[in-house]
C-alpha cells in the first residue's frame, strides 16, 4: 500500500463508545474499540459517537437520558480538546483536520428521545446532534423497526412523516439502519436530503433483517446518501450467525433481562453489556470471521451502485466482537490494506474513506450553515 493510501483519513459512521462513558469509561480506556491511541492507530479522522437511548429507558425518561449522555459526552471530549474536538459542521471538520484534531460528531441513536415532541428534536440539534438513527429494536409511536413483524402502520405515521421533514430542516442526517424496509421506503420518499444507513449490511449476502434489500442500497445512493458497513460478525456472515445462535443464546436471553432489569440506570446497562461481551466471547472462543467478508459487502454495494455510496459504520462498542484482524479502531489499517490489495485504487479509496460522508455531511448541513 503506497504512502499516500495510507495517509487516508477514515470517516467511521457509528460507534457506541459514548455511552460507556457513563459508567466511568474514558477516551483514554484501550480496553474500549474506541479510545484516543486505537483512533490515531487507525488515522481515524472523523468518528460519529451515538448516544444511544435503550427502549428500556421509561418513555418520560428518554430525552433527559439522552441529554445526560451528551453532557457527558461533551466533558469526555473537553477533557481531550488537544486531540479531539466536537463539530457540527463539515467547516468546522475541516477546521479540526488543519489543526491535527480528531473531528467528533454527535449523534442519537433511537428516536425514542424525543419522546414524540418535535420541539425535543430542535432542542437535540440545538445541543449539536447532527444525525439520528430513527428506531432501534421496538418500533415506537411514529417509527416501525426492522425486528417488527406485525407492523401497527406503515413504516411512519403522521408524526414520522414530519420528523423527517423537521430532521431536513434542522440539517440532522436521517439514518435508516434499524428501520423496517416500509420505513426506509416513505423515508427515502419523503425526505429531501441525503439518508443514510449508518451501520447496515447487504440483505443479499446475509439476510439478516438489519442488513439493507439491494432496492434500498440503490434508494439511499439515488438521494446521494451513504451505506456504512456495519463491522457486526452475525450481520456480515449468515453461517457464524447461525452459530451464535447455537452457541451465545441462553447469553443473549440473560442480556435482554439484565437491561430491561436496568431500565433508564446507565450504569446497570453499561455493567450488562459488559458482562454479556465477556460471556459471549467465552460462547464463541476462537471463532471468528476472516476480514473478507466485510470487503464481500464492501463490494457488493459497489457492484450495485457505485464507489461513491459506501463507507464505514462499525458499530464499535456496541457489538460484543468483530471480525478477525479488527481489535478496535486502529484495525482501520488492516481494512485500508486489505481493500488496496483487492485493487481500489486510491481515488477509491479516498471515497470510501473519507469523502462519501463529507459530502453527505456537506449537504445536509448546509441548511443550518446557511
Amino acid at each position: 500500500m503506497s504512502e499516500l493510501t495510507a495517509s487516508f483519513p477514515i470517516c467511521d459512521l457509528h460507534c457506541d463508545t459514548a455511552l460507556l462513558w457513563l459508567a466511568g469509561r474514558t477516551l483514554e480506556d484501550t480496553s474500549l474499540h474506541v479510545s484516543l491511541p486505537a483512533l490515531k492507530q487507525g488515522n481515524v479522522g472523523l468518528q460519529v459517537f451515538a448516544v444511544y437511548v435503550p427502549a428500556t429507558v421509561p418513555r418520560d425518561e428518554r430525552f433527559s437520558f439522552a441529554a445526560c449522555a451528551i453532557d457527558r459526552f461533551k466533558e469526555e471530549i473537553e477533557r481531550h480538546r488537544d486531540d479531539i474536538v466536537l463539530c457540527c459542521s463539515s467547516r468546522e471538520v475541516d477546521s479540526a483536520r488543519r489543526q491535527g484534531r480528531i473531528a467528533a460528531l454527535l449523534a442519537v441513536e433511537n428516536g425514542d428521545a424525543i419522546e414524540n415532541d418535535l420541539g425535543k428534536l430542535e432542542d437535540l440539534a440545538g445541543m449539536g446532534v447532527r444525525l439520528m438513527t430513527l428506531v432501534h429494536a421496538r418500533s415506537n409511536d411514529w417509527v416501525i423497526s426492522s425486528n417488527d413483524k406485525h407492523p401497527a402502520f406503515a413504516g411512519l405515521s403522521a408524526l414520522g412523516v414530519d420528523v423527517v421533514q423537521t430532521m431536513n430542516e434542522l440539517g440532522v442526517i436521517i439514518d435508516v439502519s434499524h428501520a423496517h424496509d416500509r420505513t426506509v421506503d416513505r423515508v427515502l420518499e419523503l425526505s429531501d436530503k441525503p439518508v443514510v444507513a449508518s451501520h447496515s449490511g447487504a440483505h443479499s449476502l446475509c439476510s439478516h433483517p438489519r442488513n439493507l434489500k439491494d432496492d434500498h442500497i440503490r434508494g439511499i445512493a439515488a438521494s446521494g446518501g451513504v451505506v456504512g458497513v456495519i463491522f457486526q460478525p452475525p450481520f456480515l456472515d449468515c453461517s457464524y450467525r447461525d452459530l451464535v445462535e447455537k452457541r451465545a443464546k441462553k447469553i443473549m436471553a440473560e442480556f435482554d433481562r439484565s437491561t430491561e432489569q436496568a431500565g433508564g440506570d446507565g450504569i446497570k446497562l453499561v455493567r450488562a453489556w459488559l458482562e454479556f461481551t465477556e460471556g459471549y466471547k467465552r460462547a464463541m472462543g476462537s471463532d471468528r470471521i476472516p476480514l473478507e467478508r466485510l470487503f464481500q459487502h464492501i463490494d457488493h454495494i459497489v457492484s450495485l451502485v457505485g464507489e461513491d455510496s459506501v463507507a464505514f459504520g462499525s458499530d464499535f462498542d456496541g457489538i460484543p466482537d468483530t471480525p478477525r484482524g479488527v481489535p478496535d479502531a486502529g484495525g482501520f489499517v488492516a481494512i485500508r490494506e486489505g481493500l488496496s490489495r483487492r485493487g481500489y485504487s486510491p481515488q477509491s479509496l479516498m471515497k470510501i474513506c473519507w469523502s462519501n460522508f463529507m459530502r453527505v455531511f456537506e449537504s445536509v448541513s448546509t441548511r443550518r450553515e446557511g
